[in-house]
């Protein structure tokens, strides 16, 4: 067991045991916090050669986007492009 370890026992083992609740309560929100963290930290599903992989045979069908004619007008309908004040 660590110092700190030992340290954070014997002042929970000085509080009341309605503070000791809070302080419980507090430990398992940090360990909820450290969770959430890891998970934003941690790659979700794939990783970049995966990705590129993928990307590449995408490619090599030769059938992404064929049926797109104005890949402009096909960009304003998907974007919901509208124009901005000022500008022309």
């Amino acid at each position: 067991m660590s110092i700190i370890t030992q340290q954070i026992l014997e002042d929970m083992e000085s509080l009341p045991p309605e503070m000791q609740v809070e302080a419980l309560d507090f430990v398992r929100f940090l360990k909820t916090k450290l969770a959430k963290t890891e998970n934003i930290t941690k790659p979700q599903g794939f990783n970049g050669s995966q990705v590129a992989s993928i990307m590449a045979e995408i490619a090599a069908r030769g059938t992404a986007f064929q049926d797109i004619d104005d890949p402009v007008a096909w960009q304003k309908e998907i974007r919901q492009d509208r124009p901005l004040p000022g500008r022309d």
